[in-house]
């Protein structure tokens, strides 16, 4: 499906514009979520889709008041564009993508994000619902993921855990620092880091886990597929059905506007293989999902 090919609007000046990092599986998703997303007043204005790639002031003016921007490419793409007084929304962004943009100087002033990342809280209450007697939270980290140690410490102590930190630096020998990570934790939760979480650390990770019967927590369905046994994650077309609520925010002036958000739709996968194998019984995805969503409204992400 070439994203060209679904322009709402052939007006050139449509006011909504969406700006895609790449023509694949993992973006048309996203559209597909953010066009069932647009209320009525949303596509009245038009909406123009397109590829960063293809994109050109020159051929393509841009007039439109509200820029939808899905990945770090079109990100990096759209920096280079005279926006005007138009305001950005960006999306489909690690959030360690959008702290390398903003020490950049990459993002325009007069923007939102969204990103893909779930809120620390999350995976921590994620961790209570799933183990109720988890007393222990192991934590693998290395200078990406290292930034996130601070909040997690204050967020696990608040829910009567402690947080295990363990850092992976370059030359630290990965056995003995897997060995100390489990020892003594009731699970590991792994975030994104992509200095880190090469396939040699992952496949070791999931090992280490296995041989000493200590759970996994993961931010993403292949980790789970992997071996993990429990993911927290949004999928991209949640992702674009949030993007689209935030245009719809933009578009009827509405008085909830945030300039960093977190994804509002997520879903909890479970390998229960993984679990048997560990000697865990746990309750179904669906059912996690649920409990999750009750403790959701307590934080305010």
């Amino acid at each position: 499906m070439v994203l060209l090919a679904l322009g709402i609007c052939a007006n050139v000046n449509a006011r909504l514009l969406l700006l895609a990092s790449q023509d694949s599986v993992l973006y048309n998703s996203f559209q597909q979520g953010f066009e069932a997303g647009l209320a009525p007043a949303s596509l009245d204005q038009g909406v123009t889709f397109t590829l960063a790639a293809d994109y050109t002031p020159a051929t393509q003016p841009n007039s439109g008041n509200i820029i939808i921007v899905a990945g770090v490419e079109a990100a990096k793409k759209v920096a280079s564009i005279n926006i005007g007084d138009s305001q950005v929304i960006y999306t489909m962004l690690p959030l360690s993508s959008y702290r390398w943009l903003h020490e950049n100087n990459v993002l325009f002033e007069n923007h939102q994000v969204l990103f893909v990342d779930q809120p620390l809280n999350r995976f921590v209450d994620l961790a209570q619902v799933a183990f109720s007697s988890m007393k222990t939270l192991g934590y693998l980290h290395g200078d990406i993921s290292a930034k996130h140690t601070k909040n997690l410490r204050k967020i696990t102590a608040n829910h009567g855990i402690q947080l295990k930190n363990v850092s992976l630096q370059s030359g630290r020998q990965l056995a003995k620092v897997l060995n100390k990570l489990m020892s003594g934790s009731d699970a590991v939760l792994v975030l994104p880091d992509p200095f880190l979480f090469n396939r040699r650390t992952v496949q070791s990770l999931l090992l280490a886990s296995l041989r000493r019967k200590t759970p996994l927590i993961a931010y993403s369905e292949s980790y789970v597929k992997a071996g993990a046994l429990l993911a927290l994650y949004s999928s991209p077309e949640k992702i674009g059905l949030h993007t689209a609520e935030l245009v719809n925010c933009l578009v009827t002036l509405c008085d909830k506007k945030k300039q960093e958000n977190y994804p509002k739709y997520f879903s909890v996968k479970v390998n229960h293989l993984v679990a048997r194998q560990l000697g865990y019984q746990l309750m179904s995805a669906n059912d996690l999902q649920d409990l999750l969503k009750l403790r959701v409204g307590k934080h305010a992400d």
